[in-house]
């Protein structure tokens, strides 16, 4: 396969040769040196590189498609850890929205927080009663609401600005 790649060619050959990477390896091993040949083969009949990379693309994502279901079907553990990450991104996810509306209201934020009574409310803090009868002070920071005392620190800063606050 690398002696293939090592030769000279077209410019679509190289991109097709780097496109071709995305199968699984298995597969590339038995069937790499046969799918640029038959590209060069298609590369050299049909005269129109517009209809060329249409059909090339198709039919890439298709293949790519159905050789990676194979390969998930015989690698259960893979499926396995990939439904395990489709699962863990989706939670992130839905906790990152659910606490960006959560902070960007007093009213959200004490919800949030189980206030049942506001006592006192200004434009950058106001104080609540929990369902327990424990009295909240709530701030605004940076153009979000936060439990006094409970701010969020620089995660990641570059200098003297904050890129990524946290949480």
């Amino acid at each position: 396969m690398e002696k293939i790649l090592a030769d000279h060619g077209s410019v679509s050959k190289k991109i097709y040769s780097r496109l071709i990477f995305l199968y699984p390896p298995s597969f590339l091993r038995k069937h790499g040196a046969e799918m640029l040949q038959n590209f060069e083969d298609l590369e050299h009949d049909v005269g129109s590189r517009r209809f060329l990379w249409a059909f090339i693309i198709s039919d890439l994502i298709k293949s790519l498609f159905h050789e990676y279901m194979e390969y998930l079907k015989n690698h259960p553990w893979v499926s396995f850890a990939i439904v395990i990450v489709v699962i863990l991104g989706a939670l992130f996810t839905w906790q990152v929205f659910f606490l960006q509306k959560a902070h960007s209201t007093f009213e959200n934020y004490a919800a949030f927080r189980g206030c049942s009574e506001i006592t006192s409310r200004t434009d950058t803090d106001g104080t609540c009663v929990t369902g327990s009868g424990q009295s909240i002070k709530i701030v605004k920071f940076d153009n979000r609401w936060f439990l006094d005392g409970d701010l969020p620190v620089c995660a990641i800063g570059f200098g003297s600005t904050c890129l990524i606050n946290w949480p």
